[in-house]
């Protein structure tokens, strides 16, 4: 079974965002009086008010599913190596300039690193784990370095001790406040394991510190949550030659994958991006949330191709920006779900959107409990657009949802409902918006169970509200 009811053309399924706005994709800009982006046409026909007699205005509402959903947003810099983590030419120790120079034009070796180059190496170091990050920019160029010098390590014994000395024994050393020393209590939160959902870890340096050979002849033995437990030392590239290399770092180093610039992409997906960058269509929901999406029929064919040449999507950098772009393809016909929606009968400017789970659609077995999210309110926040202002439709009344307002830090809203269950929302067009045609666009995540499978199915759920005020 397929595992994604919407699909990425690049391996990766659409991130569920909510919210939506006025027409692009479905029905040409002249047939309603939007252009592309979704905004009112300066030339659009008709009278925009209520009719002469002072009649409340009528709608009808229409659903429309979405080929394709485009998804962009800037990701952190952090997701490859954090520039906070790349130290200035001016903050590099004295002690390791000049041997990062002779590494950078090949390599540097000595039989004998003084104690201020071991030193200004440990520095790059993360504690309490002693994980190095070796990064420096020299002469406005980023570099890794590699030092091949003596280090010492330690780490605790994989078994429990048995038959120690107590007096051996540091106990409780995850709790201990005051070690007496600064060096050693980083030594002690690098071993031990503080805590149920922290591990075990490993202590590295190159310059040992004197408090801790002191520590060391004192105790063979720390306590943690998992028991006692022997320490375990040894010294890395203890004898000489000892080195340092050093590498330019590239972008798919700093970013954790390849960086298409604009330069390299068709002029056709060129466009296309632009366009998804640019969107409307999905303006976030919550401040905060920086993606936008893009509802779309085509996606031009120079994209397959552009996406086959990756094993993993990579960015791309447009207007000297990095943008993580992803292209969905909507799989309706694989989700246990069933949408409809109706104009309300006893209020003119209303209209309901019901989502109830629909087991017997799904592609392969399917069972509850159906998990259904959406940034803002559920089944979706939704809006349209009016002289380019974005005109809120409000939540004025639920059924099988305990609230419109997210339940979730993340500020998705989510509610579970069995197979018999429906969750409806009354959605009211505000009276700002005249007679017209409009289109709303909303989305929401869906997840489900399957028996014996681990963990649940899971897609997401596009779609387009064509909205009709007489």
């Amino acid at each position: 079974m397929d595992r994604r009811a919407l699909l990425s053309a690049v391996g990766g399924s659409l991130v569920a965002l909510s919210g939506c706005v006025a027409n692009d994709a479905g029905a040409p800009s002249s047939a309603n009086g939007t252009d592309a982006d979704g905004n009112q046409s300066d030339d659009a026909d008709g009278d925009t008010s209520d009719d002469a007699d002072g009649q409340a205005s009528s709608l009808a509402v229409e659903l429309r599913t979405v080929p394709h959903v485009v998804t962009a947003y800037e990701p952190s810099p952090s997701r490859g190596i954090d520039p906070e983590h790349v130290v200035p030419e001016a903050e590099i120790p004295a002690a390791l300039r000049g041997p990062l120079d002779e590494a950078i034009d090949g390599r540097f070796e000595t039989g004998d690193p003084d104690d201020a180059l071991l030193a200004a190496v440990d520095e790059f170091r993360v504690y309490d784990r002693g994980r190095l990050k070796p990064y420096v920019e020299l002469d406005g160029t980023r570099y890794a370095f590699d030092p091949t010098l003596p280090t010492f390590t330690a780490e605790l014994a994989d078994e429990a001790a048995e038959g120690y000395d107590e007096e051996r024994v540091l106990r409780d050393a995850g709790r201990t406040d005051d070690l007496g020393s600064a060096a050693v209590e980083t030594f002690v939160d690098a071993l031990t394991a503080y805590g149920p959902n922290v591990a075990r870890g490993e202590y590295r340096r190159c310059d040992r510190p004197e408090a801790l050979d002191g520590f060391l002849e004192e105790y063979d033995y720390l306590e943690d949550g998992r028991g006692v437990s022997r320490i375990e030392t040894s010294v890395e590239n203890e004898a000489p030659p000892y080195a340092i290399a050093a590498r330019e770092l590239t972008e798919a180093d700093m970013w954790d994958r390849p960086v298409v610039d604009a330069s390299a992409l068709d002029d056709a997906v060129l466009t296309f991006f632009e366009r998804a960058v640019a969107s409307d269509h999905r303006a976030p929901a919550l401040p905060g949330d920086d993606r936008t999406q893009r509802f779309t029929d085509d996606v031009p064919d120079a994209y397959g191709d552009l996406a086959a040449e990756y094993d993993d999507p990579p960015y791309y950098r447009i207007d000297g920006v990095v943008y993580d772009i992803r292209v969905g393809e909507s799989r309706y016909d694989r989700l246990p779900v069933t949408v409809s929606v109706a104009a309300s009968e006893g209020a003119s400017r209303e209209f309901a959107l019901s989502v109830a789970p629909a087991p017997e659609s799904a592609d392969g077995d399917a069972e509850g409990p159906y998990t259904f999210t959406s940034r803002g309110a559920l089944p979706s926040a939704l809006w349209a657009f009016h002289e380019g202002e974005r005109e809120r439709l409000e939540i004025v009344e639920t059924e099988g949802i305990e609230g419109p307002r997210p339940r979730r830090p993340d500020g998705q809203a989510l509610e579970s409902l069995t197979g018999h269950e429906e969750m409806t929302a009354t959605y009211a067009v505000p009276e700002s918006l005249p007679a017209g045609t409009y289109v709303s666009r909303g989305l929401f995540g869906v997840s489900w169970g399957v028996p014996g499978q681990t963990p649940d199915e899971h897609g997401s759920y596009p779609f387009e509200l064509e909205i009709e005020i007489a």
